[in-house]
């Protein structure tokens, strides 16, 4: 099975790389050394300075790291990776194969790569050979992908809910949906057309939730709940020998299975991948982390999260569980970097992200060179997305025993495996969701310190929810004319999903519009669905129902002709500086943040970026 491709980020010459994980290892004589100092300048010495500060990073030399993923019954010294330039010179360098898991006589076996940046695009071919037999692709000789250069836009993708959940009859997934392939086409196509040098998984790269269908399972699932006494012997049964067996059979084989799709495999071969945990989380089952403590804590809920922790981290992070990053980020072409975090690991009904995943985040972002000016972060639920306001409380009800034997009498029980609410999990994973509302708060003010003092543009980019839309934050009030770019609080967030999985009814659209109202983060933060998506006759809406991905370019360009795809366009403009005596706005937003710059810390320079900004996404 693969070989599939890894992109694991930029490392700069002299830093360290015995792990896969450490050259993104926070160091504090990096960040000291990469800062600009400012004090005693004017205005245009500042500029001057951070000008020629970016342009001495920018031009530093680098070195791509990437990795190889193999599943194989051959021996690991039986298996060969080489790399080529396009005249079929060696170029770069694959390190010794490292073995991550084996099942059974089923061996995983991973390469790094390494290949210095160059400043344009660099086309990079890599051959595979198991016992002496080169593998190739479905079309084509070689394997092959393509690498930002370091004075180049970067062009990558974005996608989510790769595969089709448990409520989509079997029968109706290639016959009425076609399958996988539509979208997944339209990427090939794209990159065909323009290569793309990243693809981004947002989440559900496969669905997971059929491992309640493992036989070994049903006692697990038919002990009853209805009193304490029966919810304590729950959470203590023991996950057995064969449970765990069983279960880690499924998640193997899916996986296997899965990632050898042919058009998926294709694309995990020529496009390097980036991969996180979904909220929603059908990588190990729909709804982890968000069901009640005795259920969550269960011995079988920790015996099935750690099996597929395992195979999660190996087919999608190309590591041993233990290696797995909970932060990473990743720099690409000449201004951007993308940014991801676990979501799911240490996940808990109150909380997404623990304290630690923050601090890490902080600490990664602040040390990013200077030339990055456009920071986009991957959280797998949006951040800006309509809430059904009640909801969690009307399914509280219904999980009561009275409510639930009532509606099971008429054929409507909204129960899932564990007699909970089915949609409960779905409501808790949100940010919008009550139980969350004040990390929400607590994340946003995070990111415009962010954005503010490393001068840099903030995106959000999830999916998830199968729909496609934007929705941004800005200052309230807002800015005065002039000084829109200008404005640290303003993020535009971008929603895009699935690229396989269908797309929810209309009716749910039609509530999701009802509970889209602008609403406040905080007293100097507001939010607002944008209404991007024109229906047949040009009336705006907040979210189109239909099966996308997300492509993101850096520059202006035309959407390309395609009868049966639309592409929505949703420019973000860079941050610009804020200009001494002229930004009396933000002058008064800082004399009413005085806990702000009690460090007497000045507001980081920002270098104007380059005109264009993310494509909205693509559906079909």
């Amino acid at each position: 099975v693969g070989p599939f491709l890894k992109f694991w980020g930029l490392q700069r010459l002299g830093e360290a790389a015995e792990t896969p994980t450490n050259h993104m290892a926070f160091k504090e004589e990096q960040l000291q050394g990469s800062r600009v100092s400012v004090e005693g300048r004017s205005s245009a010495q500042r500029t001057q300075a951070k000008a020629a500060a970016t342009a001495a990073s920018a031009a530093e030399p680098r070195v791509w790291l990437g990795s190889v993923l193999l599943v194989t019954k051959a021996p690991v010294e039986q298996v060969v990776v080489t790399m080529q330039d396009e005249a079929g010179n060696p170029t770069g360098s694959p390190l010794a194969p490292t073995l991550l898991e084996t099942y059974h006589d089923w061996k995983a076996v991973r390469f790094m790569m390494r290949v210095p940046v160059a400043a344009q695009e660099t086309k990079v071919f890599y051959g595979v050979s198991v016992r002496g037999q080169a593998l190739k692709p479905q079309e084509g000789e070689r394997f092959h992908f393509y690498i930002a250069g370091y004075q180049q836009p970067a062009h990558w993708g974005y996608y989510s809910c790769s595969g089709f959940s448990l409520d989509v009859p079997a029968d109706k997934r290639e016959k009425y949906w076609g399958g996988m392939k539509p979208l997944w086409e339209d990427v090939k196509k794209t990159h065909g057309q323009k290569p793309l040098h990243l693809l981004v998984g947002g989440g559900d790269q496969l669905y997971n939730d059929d491992v309640w269908k493992v036989p070994e399972l049903k006692p697990f699932l038919d002990m009853t709940r209805k009193t304490p006494a029966d919810r304590a012997t729950k959470q203590q049964a023991a996950f057995t020998d064969t449970m765990r067996a069983a279960v880690e059979a499924y998640y193997f084989h899916h996986y296997a299975v899965h990632f050898a799709q042919p058009i998926i495999a294709d694309m995990y071969a020529l496009v390097p991948q980036v991969m996180s945990w979904v909220s929603a989380c059908a990588n190990i089952f729909d709804g982890w982390g968000s069901y009640p403590p005795y259920l969550q804590s269960s011995t079988v809920f920790k015996g099935i999260f750690d099996l597929a922790n395992t195979w999660y981290s190996v087919f999608q992070q190309h590591c041993s569980k233990h290696e797995k990053p909970m932060v990473s980020i990743y720099e690409l072409g000449c201004s951007t970097a993308v940014v991801t975090c676990d979501q799911r690991h240490l996940r808990l009904r109150d909380q997404i992200l623990p304290l630690e995943h923050y601090m890490r985040l902080t600490m990664l972002c602040t040390n990013l060179p200077v030339h990055v000016r456009h920071v986009v972060m991957v959280f797998t639920v949006p951040v800006v997305y309509p809430h059904i306001r009640g909801g969690q409380k009307i399914l509280s009800c219904v999980g009561t025993e009275c409510m639930s034997g009532m509606l099971a009498k008429i054929g409507a029980s909204p129960m899932n495996h564990f007699n909970e609410p089915e949609l409960m999990d779905d409501l808790d994973d949100h940010w919008t969701a009550r139980s969350h509302q004040e990390e929400r708060r607590f994340l946003i003010e995070h990111l415009q310190m962010l954005s503010r003092y490393r001068g840099c543009r903030v995106t959000l980019l999830s999916g998830d929810v199968h729909v496609c839309g934007a929705g941004h934050l800005y200052s309230h009030p807002s800015p005065p004319e002039g000084q829109e770019r200008q404005d640290y609080r303003y993020m535009p967030q971008i929603v895009s999903s699935a690229i396989a999985n269908p797309p929810p009814p209309s009716g749910l659209m039609r509530v999701l519009e009802y509970f889209s109202a602008p609403g406040k983060i905080n007293k100097y933060t507001s939010y607002r669905m944008d209404r991007i998506i024109k229906n047949k006759v040009g009336v705006g809406k907040i979210l189109e129902n239909k099966r996308n991905w997300c492509e993101v370019v850096e520059h202006d360009e035309e959407p390309g002709n395609n009868t049966t795809m639309v592409s929505y366009e949703y420019p973000v403009a860079p941050l610009q500086p804020a200009t001494p005596g002229h930004d009396d706005y933000f002058a008064a937003c800082r004399a009413e943040h005085p806990q702000e710059t009690a460090a007497g810390r000045p507001a980081a320079e920002a270098i104007s970026a380059l005109p264009g900004g993310l494509s909205a996404p693509r559906d079909e």
